[in-house]
């Protein structure tokens, strides 16, 4: 069972790692579901976004421990990657079992963002 992901800003990642707890992003709010990502969708959930100001970073999370309270949609068109919501209120810190950097790159000559391979 791979594990799932979520991108969130430097300054995020300093949250959950002074408080235990990942932050709740405005669309989480929204929808009162944390929202998540499979691997091949990082990249593009992260170009959408964040842009580079903000220093995304990938979390990865230990599927085994939020599996009970997972559902999945799939992408839409409004919406193009696989839509992986956790009815949790959060999620915490120690469910998170690596913190990926991105790659940056050139997409079309704006700034962007790539999930670096073998991560």
């Amino acid at each position: 069972m791979e594990n799932l992901f979520r991108v969130v800003s430097a300054a995020e990642l300093a949250i959950a790692t002074a408080s235990g707890v990942v932050p709740r992003c405005p669309s989480d709010e929204r929808s009162d579901r944390v929202h998540l990502n499979l691997r091949e969708d990082v990249a593009t959930v992260a170009n959408l976004y964040f842009t580079p100001g903000e220093a995304p970073v990938v979390l990865e999370i230990r599927r085994t421990d939020i599996a009970e309270d997972l559902a999945f949609a799939p992408p839409t068109e409004d919406k193009p990657f696989h839509q992986v919501t956790l009815t949790r209120p959060n999620i915490l810190f120690s469910s998170v079992v690596a913190v990926h950097p991105f790659e940056t790159v050139e997409l079309n000559g704006v700034p962007g963002f790539k999930f670096p391979a073998g991560a």
